[in-house]
């Protein structure tokens, strides 16, 4: 299947679903601490994206088409506004994200979200954040390599992308 037609099919309201590689793939909703988690992390991204008019803050698994046949939905999302004209547009996004936040669920597996992460970056994605709600912990990949695990005395930052953001992980577990 195409990305095209992955964008025709109706909505599936029993869960989420994305295209990997011509194969539809179901992802079960987030509970509600997840749900939090990622809501926090929205806030704050949105919050510095209007105080520096930086870009698009994108909420509740938008769909990012990252070649013609795979389309991801990240539980959030940030488009640099430099980029806003190439990726927003009517449907799913042409192309990744700048940032990615993936949730981690009870439906997926580590290989599974690695195997997001390595489209992500394939497709142009700069920084990917991994949070792991029952863990309490937030994974930092970058495709220039680094890879961070940030815990709870820690501080959430992607200098290179978002210079100035900074928000306490211990706040975004509340």
């Amino acid at each position: 299947m195409t990305a095209t037609e992955f964008e025709e099919l109706p909505t599936d309201e029993s869960g989420r679903t994305e295209l990997d590689e011509g194969k539809v793939v179901w992802h079960s909703f987030y509970d509600l601490d997840a749900g939090a988690c990622g809501a926090e992390i929205l806030f704050a991204l949105a919050d510095y994206a209007r105080a520096h008019e930086a870009g698009n803050v994108y909420a509740a698994s938008p769909g990012f088409e990252l070649s013609e046949d795979t389309v991801r939905a990240p539980g959030g999302a940030f488009v640099r506004k430099e980029r806003l004209a190439a990726v927003h547009r009517k449907g799913f996004g042409k192309g990744a994200p700048d940032l990615a936040v993936e949730i981690f669920s009870p439906s997926d597996s580590v290989r599974q979200l690695m195997r997001k992460v390595k489209q992500y970056f394939a497709a142009g994605c700069h920084t990917v954040w991994i949070v792991y709600p029952e863990r309490r912990e937030i994974q930092v990949l970058e495709a220039a390599g680094a890879d961070r695990l940030l815990g709870p005395g820690d501080c959430l930052e992607a200098p290179d992308l978002l210079p100035g953001f900074s928000a306490s992980v211990q706040s975004i577990f509340g």
